[in-house]
């Protein structure tokens, strides 16, 4: 039925008999003619919905961050942001070029003052354990010179999910290296909770002599990376899977909780007295402002302001790079970075602002 709407003038909404059918998109009233669509299911036509699919798919595997810096993509083009990823995957797919990737993704830390904490004895044996100060820089805190509790083969970041390796996996039980050796197929995979979400037994890594072995990744910058994220504290256990014998294998983990400032070992109960923490803390800045666009252009790809944490979240698509960067914030000295690739403009980092 047609909806009509009188201020002076009609506005319509649905089919007016056969003569057409009215809408509004976008803000926009429109009318198109009545018409019985056709449906031949030609071969093109199979596989160009084969694409539009596809591209749904993968918009709900994103993160709402990275579904995000599609709506920046998408000012001014008069469509969402899932319409302009569903566009480009279609113009790719038919032409047979490259894919759109995910967007990279990843959390700017902003601070007035860093402070580097070596060898902080535990602040009690049981699990978890409180850390001296917070928040905590991502991916900075190791275990101390000194530690009497189990080697930890991975400490997990729960913010977006890193997971950092120390030292290489060698056996199929960690660092305790009485296990078989890990072999072709073999896989690193974790299990957690997150948003409601349980996840079992996640695939981080698969063994393949030469190509990807679970070698160490004790840099932030090359960290493994859950599906979900932020993880749920204490949800985590950590396992390598033995593909020649079909078992799965739990080995250490040791969970970081950056904003409340809190270690939590996965597999072991609680920390042996003596053990030891090195990591870096800092004085957050709160509503820094963090702006990107398109390299020489006025085009702004994101502008997000840091929370309490002094946390800003980024994502950036790799087809649009690079970006010019500006983090500025009150009585500071503002941060001017130019053409910077996708990855380098969303790393996780700590910037620390000067006063002016």
């Amino acid at each position: 039925m047609v909806k009509i709407i009188n201020i002076f003038g009609d506005q319509y909404s649905g089919q007016a008999g056969k003569a057409g059918v009215f809408a509004k998109w976008k803000g926009r009233q429109y009318r198109r003619a009545y018409v019985i669509p056709a449906n031949p299911k030609t071969t093109m036509q199979q596989t160009v919905r084969g694409f539009f699919t596809n591209a749904i798919t993968a918009w709900h595997t994103y993160h709402s961050i990275q579904r995000l810096v599609y709506s920046y993509l998408a000012t001014g083009l008069v469509m969402s942001g899932m319409n302009l990823l569903v566009r480009r995957w279609q113009l790719a797919a038919t032409k047979v070029l490259t894919l759109p990737i995910a967007p990279s993704e990843g959390i700017k830390q902003i601070a007035s003052a860093e402070s580097l904490k070596t060898d902080e004895v535990v602040s009690a044996v049981d699990n978890p354990t409180t850390l001296v100060a917070k928040p905590v820089e991502i991916g900075s805190l190791v275990s101390g010179t000194t530690w009497a509790s189990p080697v930890q083969d991975a400490f997990v970041d729960i913010d977006m999910g890193d997971v950092r390796l120390p030292s290489a996996i060698a056996t199929c039980d960690g660092a305790l290296a009485v296990g078989e050796a890990v072999a072709a197929d073999d896989q690193l995979c974790i299990s957690y909770t997150s948003g409601g979400r349980t996840i079992v037994k996640e695939v981080l890594a698969t063994y393949e002599a030469g190509v990807e072995e679970f070698a160490a990744r004790a840099s932030i910058d090359d960290a493994l990376r859950t599906k979900y994220y932020p993880i749920d504290f204490k949800s985590v256990h950590f396992y390598v899977y033995d593909d020649s014998l079909t078992t799965y294998t739990e080995i250490e983990s040791e969970e970081i909780d950056a904003i409340n400032g809190q270690a939590y070992l996965d597999k072991t109960a609680e920390y042996d007295a003596t053990d030891q923490h090195t990591y870096n803390s800092f004085t957050p800045i709160e509503t820094a402002k963090l702006e990107v666009t398109k390299v020489d252009t006025s085009f702004i790809t994101w502008r997000r302001y840091s929370d309490a944490n002094g946390h800003i979240p980024i994502a950036q698509t790799i087809e649009d790079e690079t970006y010019d960067w500006t983090l500025s914030a009150g009585s500071k000295v503002s941060v001017i970075r130019a053409a910077q690739s996708a990855v380098l403009a969303t790393k996780h980092e700590l910037v620390v602002l000067t006063a002016v």
